[in-house]
């Protein structure tokens, strides 16, 4: 007879109260970890992919997304220990801001940008002496303690906003080489500096505009230089008149709203304001440019020259000296305040404003503060040496400022850059400048080709 076989029942385990909260408690941490980390790599993922996307909106970001890193002596973009920079004949690296064009020479590893003008923006003398720091070039372009200083500084809005300050040296070039000061000076706004022109590849570079233009250095003897129209590097004495061209840099990761970088379509710097500064004005048949905006008052300069009947008028200054003399009527300050002022269809418009005319000759000194010591005032001047002039299509024209109290002499300058003395008795191009109240203004985006309105 077979063995009964007897069936095992099997005991079921029951979790104590200790090993149900043990691995609940377990379940809770896993899980929370496994939200932690998936967070966290998500927040890092998104953190970079708006990081990417920030900084391919940002100047010193498109002008390294855009730009393939080059070696050698090949054109285009170059890096360094201090970050990139623009060598050779480039043609992408044009910024506007503030109505005004730049072109990049640098994005510095901090990510700010260091640009220059496309162009000079005035003509005088270096100084009295040679000293960049007591120079008519540092007190004109940037605020400093001195009187009516900061010229060009006062053509930008909010410049602290925008701009960081742009470190420089005095350094002195013998022969090919750069010798570098000791000393460094910070600035918003400066010049090219030797170092940054020879790194571009100087006559080679796209900073070569073929204008003459001073260079932020001295000589081994100790004098100043400049660009002359072929590129190359030459010395001068501090009397001598060229081109100025701002340098400044731009604070990192600056938006831009638009463009390429290419001259037709330059990098847009996003602004929350602007001045009425190098914006354009349709008054009768003529386009003006402002350059001065003074509280409630635009000062303009004719884009072209003068005409009357739309024929340009050529003439002289007067026939005995350079004052702007309102009274005599040999004189061109008589001209324009009677016989061309009464040919305007737009006088009701204009205003009365001063104009500077002090001496700046060898028995005053070279000082642009020199010009505040002696001023008329009517409806229509001239510029200024010592004005802010973007329109640099005007080619051998005069000025008004006294070259001499009994001299026969008054200033002139040419397309080039370079700043003269001419015969008060040549005939000449004449720019004359004008005032409107801003209240004037009724339409137009100031563009050139939607110049504001009046009417």
């Amino acid at each position: 007879m077979a063995k009964k076989k007897t069936k095992k029942t099997r005991k079921k385990h029951v979790l104590s109260k200790f090993e149900f909260l043990f691995n609940f408690f377990s379940l809770v941490i896993v899980i929370g970890i496994g939200f932690y980390f998936g967070y966290r790599s998500l927040y890092y993922y998104s953190k970079q992919n708006l990081k990417i996307k920030e900084e391919s909106q940002t100047l010193n970001g498109l002008v390294i997304r855009n730009n393939t890193v080059v070696q050698g002596d090949e054109e285009g973009l170059h890096q360094d220990s201090l970050g990139y920079f623009f060598k050779g004949k480039v043609h992408n690296n044009y910024v506007m801001f503030d109505h005004k064009v730049f072109r990049i020479i640098r994005v510095n590893k901090d990510n700010t940008v260091k640009v220059i003008a496309e162009d000079y923006v005035a003509s005088f003398p270096f100084g009295n002496t040679s000293s960049y720091q007591t120079s008519n070039v540092r007190n004109w372009l940037e605020k400093t303690e001195m009187d009516y200083s900061g010229v060009y500084y006062r053509t930008l809005s909010n410049p602290s906003q925008y701009l960081e300050k742009t470190e420089y040296q005095e350094d002195i070039l013998k022969g090919n080489e750069v010798v570098s000061a000791d000393q460094s000076f910070q600035d918003f706004i400066s010049t090219l500096t030797i170092k940054d022109y020879i790194m571009a590849n100087g006559k080679s570079s796209f900073l070569n505009n073929g204008k003459m233009f001073f260079l932020l250095g001295l000589s081994e003897d100790k004098e100043n230089i400049y660009v002359e129209e072929d590129g190359s590097i030459q010395s001068c004495d501090s009397l001598s008149g060229f081109g100025i061209r701002p340098v400044i840099t731009f604070k990192k990761n600056s938006i831009v709203t638009g463009g390429d970088g290419t001259k037709g379509n330059p990098y847009v710097i996003s602004q929350s304001d602007n001045s009425y500064i190098d914006t354009y004005v349709r008054l009768g048949e003529d386009t003006w440019r402002v350059f001065e905006d003074q509280n409630d008052k635009l000062k303009l300069y004719t884009y072209g020259y003068l005409k009357m009947q739309g024929q340009e008028v050529f003439r002289n200054y007067s026939t005995t000296n350079s004052i702007f003399n309102l009274e005599d009527k040999d004189n061109i300050a008589y001209f324009l305040n009677t016989t061309y002022l009464n040919s305007l269809t737009f006088v009701g418009y204009l205003v009365d404003n001063d104009y500077y005319v002090g001496e700046i000759s060898d028995d005053v000194g070279y000082s642009f503060t020199n010009i505040y010591s002696s001023k008329v005032t009517c409806k229509v001047g001239l510029l200024n040496i010592f004005d802010y002039n973007s329109n640099n299509y005007f080619d051998d024209y005069f000025h008004l400022n006294l070259t001499s109290n009994v001299g026969s002499m008054q200033y002139n300058i040419y397309m080039n850059g370079l700043l003269e003395e001419a015969d008060v008795r040549e005939e000449k191009h004449i720019a004359p400048v004008v005032s409107i109240l801003k209240s004037s203004i009724k339409g137009g985006t100031g563009t050139v080709e939607d110049p504001y309105v009046v009417e």
